[in-house]
């Protein structure tokens, strides 16, 4: 019959030995590159991609509606080796992002994200110039949402409980900025470093694949 003394020790020497086959199993990189959670219409791409590309961004952000262009084309370029998800990530101050991020899940639940994320940083110096926040029901309007439900939905709270999940994700992965890129978890802060360094992490990925 095993003595508790020995049965504790056998039981610790498991867990060191599932722990070290794991941290071996991280270096050669056999883990499954960083996904977060974000629901079905902000993401593009198979779900198999071999490249997950991730951005935490801000839609009062100058330089994240900068970076729409590149990250399409990047987008664009890999196809089906791709997929891209889009994290919200509203700065502190930027006082009318968030309420822009609410708005866009709200776009989500209709089935027009991106197309509400296109416009809104489209016309960002419009709307971060309007404090009451109509002309966001205005950009809903000319998408054909149902404006009934679209108004429903900024007031309802599972709504900002989706962009209070994608900030304290970011703030767990010390976002200090935005945008922010991972590349299959690799970080790149910035357009220009999206589509210069990101670019070669890619094909070094796509490479070894």
């Amino acid at each position: 019959m095993f003595q508790p003394s020995l049965v504790r020790r056998l039981c610790a020497t498991i867990v060191i030995l599932a722990a070290s086959a794991t941290s071996v199993l991280t270096v050669r990189g056999h883990q499954k590159p960083y996904a977060p959670d974000a629901p079905a219409y902000r993401q593009k791409g198979a779900a198999d991609a071999s490249i997950i590309i991730v951005e935490f961004s801000d839609f009062q952000c100058p330089a994240c509606r900068y970076a729409v262009g590149p990250a399409k084309n990047l987008v664009a370029l890999y196809g089906k080796d791709v997929r891209f998800i889009f994290k919200h990530f509203p700065l502190i101050q930027h006082p009318l992002a968030k309420g822009a991020a609410i708005a866009a899940e709200c776009a989500g639940r209709q089935g027009r994200f991106w197309d509400f994320h296109d416009l809104i940083y489209e016309k960002q110096e419009a709307w971060t110039k309007d404090t009451g926040g109509m002309n966001l029901q205005d950009y809903a309007k000319s998408l054909n949402l149902d404006l009934a439900a679209f108004s429903a939905c900024l007031k309802d709270p599972a709504a900002a409980a989706l962009v209070d999940q994608d900030l304290k994700d970011g703030n767990d992965h010390w976002i200090l900025s935005t945008p922010t890129f991972f590349i299959n978890g690799k970080r790149f802060i910035g357009s220009p470093n999206l589509t210069g360094p990101g670019v070669i992490w890619i094909d070094k990925i796509l490479k070894k694949n």
